[in-house]
């Protein structure tokens, strides 16, 4: 594989290896006025992080001892390297030395309609493996998941993920980070671009009793350390030591923010941005003293792009475990033919039983991942032999990085099915990695466990309430809530089967049995489980658990009261605005019913009724559900919330009342 290295290895004396720094060197020094010029030319950009990693990319790259492939930046063989995403001024270059993109491009950085977006895009730019990086902190997480399914597929590739030790304070770097160690991730590094600063002064100052040897030593990671990050013979020695590795590995590279520019030592921040420097001459005059080594040099353009391919390593063109792309969808596309009324917990064993015998049977390509940070326990896990079929994770209490990490088994392997068994009172613990993975487009199945009232007597911090309402408003987030059994199939297979984005389904633990019209046992939008024959005088619409007792009031209504009922079930709050105005007929009034906060679906509904002028508009709505819980079993807790048929009709004569005054 890496058939130039011995020419300048074998001797570290040599003149061959030498001659090969001076010319990486030289290769540096270019990247170094490009990412400047980068930077100017878009009057905005991060200057320190981008000088401070030039040498230990520019060795990375071309050194010859990591694998790229410049005709085809998606060769599945390549290394992958996961990178704070405001390094573009230094990687774009790069790319254009590969060929991935035209120099001409560069000067259009941060501009509207440009591929080189001021944090690096995955799917603008070739050669960017997984973003987003925005949020600092994920991209360790990325790693572990990318690592996971390289080794799932026999790829004998690496991950590399770039840290700044201003970014390596973030939690969700630590809960990556042990997580790696005890999966024994040998084909993952992290490299530390410890350069002493960050925006906001210099990271001793929030961080001086760290000690990042004894940390990720006491991860369990194997530690190596660059004591200078700008010597690039110092870095292809340390390179060296990565290649046969036996666990996760970190370097700590020494480096300077802001290298080559004067006065960036001396700076608080180390010029994290271009607005950060005082006085932009001393940028022009860095670039100038690198123009002028180049010219002293007599290299050109050619030179340099001859001398970083002179001893760069290329991947294997093809493999073995990539050769075939066929996935037997049908597996992953169930339905449910039996009877409703089956509780939901036992519903969703129902479901993975089914999946497991189609697995065992059809033997799908896509492999399937069950994830989970420590909500399953263990004799569940045995009982149910969730580990005979299924690529069974359990990332420990790290909910942000059992997300992120999925995230990165996606990027890396988007044909996979990810199943993440998660708690629905802990999603704004992990939103900030749920949005990230739903921008990138990663196809994963959330399931939020015990919705709402069902965390009963753990009380109103295990409740969720608002989460719902927060999720709904995540650009291309599939957000579903299903009532019975019947739903559950249809938006299980639903998100694995067409595999698009991330679906995030709330669950109860309840009981419901409903009644469909044969033509909605398909659905996961909306659609009418209980419709009077009469002319109706209210509408009740509702999701998920509280389907069963707003049927049972509405009928409760018409033959006590005299009130026609109908009920319609949401399974997708965000279809409602096309749904809704094909099902609903009528301009009587409406009460919503929710397991939450009942803003959450009374806005959506009233959302989707004001934006289709043509629907009928009812004479008002009121909202039922929740906004404070409390200690209690689930039953008391229906009650105690009026959830029970008696409360959902007392609720709807209040209402009704008002609105006929």
């Amino acid at each position: 594989m890496y058939k130039n290295r011995e020419q300048f290895v074998a001797s570290p004396d040599t003149e061959t290896k030498r001659t090969h720094i001076d010319k990486l060197q030289l290769v540096a020094d270019f990247l170094r006025k490009d990412a400047l010029e980068v930077i100017t030319a878009a009057n905005n950009g991060h200057i320190g992080g981008s000088l401070s990693s030039v040498e230990l990319l520019t060795a990375m790259y071309f050194g010859g001892r990591f694998n790229f492939d410049p005709d085809d930046p998606d060769n599945p063989n390549r290394d992958r390297i996961l990178i704070r995403g405001h390094e573009g001024p230094i990687r774009y270059p790069i790319f254009s030395l590969l060929g991935y993109i035209d120099r001409d491009e560069l000067g259009t950085y941060r501009q509207l309609g440009s591929r080189l977006q001021g944090h690096e895009d995955m799917h603008e730019t070739p050669g960017v493996d997984i973003t987003p990086s925005g949020s600092l902190g994920m991209l360790l997480s990325y790693g572990v998941g990318a690592a996971i399914a390289s080794k799932e597929h026999n790829r004998d590739n690496r991950t590399i993920v770039f840290l700044g030790d201003g970014e390596e304070q973030e939690g969700n770097v630590s809960e990556a980070a042990r997580h790696a160690a005890a999966l024994n991730l040998d084909n993952l590094i992290c490299i530390i671009d410890k350069n002493g600063k960050q925006l906001s002064r210099p990271t001793n100052h929030s961080d001086s009793a760290s000690n990042l040897k004894e940390i990720w030593s006491g991860y369990g990671w194997g530690v190596k350390e660059i004591k200078d990050g700008h010597d690039i013979e110092e870095i292809i020695d340390v390179y060296d030591e990565l290649q046969d590795l036996r666990k996760p590995t970190v370097v700590i590279a020494h480096t300077i923010k802001g290298y080559g520019v004067e006065g960036s030592e001396e700076h608080f921040s180390g010029y994290h941005t271009l607005s950060a420097v005082p006085d932009r001459a001393v940028v022009g005059r860095a670039i100038g003293k690198i123009a002028n080594r180049l010219g002293d040099a007599g290299v050109s353009l050619e030179d340099i792009k001859s001398y970083a391919m002179e001893h760069m390593t290329r991947p294997y063109a093809t493999s073995p475990s990539d050769s075939s792309s066929v996935i037997d969808e049908e597996v992953f596309n169930l339905r449910y033919d039996g009877e409703s009324g089956v509780n939901l917990e036992m519903a969703q064993s129902l479901f993975f039983d089914e999946l497991r015998q189609n697995i065992e049977k059809l033997e799908p390509s896509a492999p399937f991942y069950f994830v989970t940070p420590d909500l399953l326990r263990s004799d569940i896990v045995k009982e149910t032999g969730l580990e005979s079929f299924a690529n069974f994770i359990d990332t420990g209490i790290r909910e942000q990085h059992a997300i992120a990490m999925s995230h990165g088994i996606s990027v890396e392997d988007p044909t996979a099915r990810i199943y993440v068994c998660y708690g629905d009172a802990f999603v704004y613990r992990a939103l900030d990695q749920m949005n990230a993975a739903a921008q990138a487009g990663s196809n994963i199945l959330i399931a939020g466990e015990n919705a709402g009232i069902f965390q009963g007597q753990n009380g109103k911090t295990h409740q969720s309430i608002g989460q719902q309402g927060a999720l709904l408003h995540v650009p291309d987030m599939s957000v579903y809530e299903p009532s019975d059994i019947n739903d559950l199939y249809n938006v299980f297979s639903k998100a694995l089967y067409e595999n698009e984005g991330v679906s995030y389904v709330r669950l109860h633990r309840g009981t419901v049995k409903l009644d469909r019209d044969e033509s909605d046992k398909g659905a996961t939008d909306a659609y009418y489980v209980h419709k009077t024959d009469k002319t109706p005088e209210l509408t009740i619409i509702g999701s998920g658990f509280m389907l069963q007792n707003a049927v049972d009031a509405a009928k409760t209504l018409e033959t006590e009261h005299g009130i026609p009922t109908s009920v319609i079930n949401v399974v997708d709050q965000k279809s409602l605005s096309q749904r809704l105005p094909e099902i609903l007929d009528t301009d009587t009034p409406i009460l919503t019913v929710y397991n939450g906060d009942p803003s959450i679906l009374k806005n959506s509904v009233s959302s989707a009724i004001l934006e289709n002028p043509d629907i009928s508009k009812p004479r008002g709505i009121i909202g039922h559900g929740f906004t404070e819980g409390t200690s209690g079993s689930v039953s008391d807790l229906i009650r105690h919330f009026g959830f029970d048929e008696e409360g959902i009709t007392n609720v709807a004569l209040e209402g009704l009342r008002r609105f006929n005054k």
